[in-house]
């Protein structure tokens, strides 16, 4: 399916893709590996998601990048109906959730492989990455 473009035009439209900067490249990388990357801090070991300078608990600058297991319960979801962006019309309708994950943050992602799956919170996930764009891969979540 095409979207028309506000000329009339019909043309294809990419989605979004990320562009990693300095805060994001290990999370990014760590994707591109299969690997979930999210901070920790070295003062009080809290995990953290999104990357950032300092800690929430503790407000430390010290952090290490270490990789989450990947493994995640549902908290929240949605089936998007609505077209928000013409790149994702092709996918309507697509399921997006909140998952916390076993090390303890939260993030909102999208679902895969829940066509036949009724869901619901609680409901154990894992982590899966498909590439988004040549080269930048993105984590997404998979029934357990």
């Amino acid at each position: 399916m095409s979207a028309s473009t506000p000329g009339g035009d019909a043309e294809k439209i990419s989605k979004p893709v990320p562009v990693p900067d300095e805060s994001s490249r290990e999370f990014f990388e760590g994707a591109r590996q299969g690997r979930l990357m999210i901070q920790r801090c070295l003062a009080c070991k809290n995990y953290r998601f999104l990357a950032r300078a300092r800690c929430d608990v503790c407000r430390s600058p010290e952090f290490a990048w270490e990789a989450a297991s990947g493994k995640a319960s549902i908290v929240s979801y949605v089936t998007m109906h609505q077209r928000y962006h013409a790149g994702f019309f092709d996918e309507l309708p697509y399921p997006l959730a909140v998952v916390e994950l076993e090390e303890g943050p939260r993030l909102v992602t999208s679902l895969v492989g829940v066509e036949e799956v009724t869901l619901k919170a609680g409901m154990p996930m894992k982590v899966v990455f498909r590439e988004v764009d040549e080269g930048v891969f993105l984590p997404k979540f998979t029934p357990a």
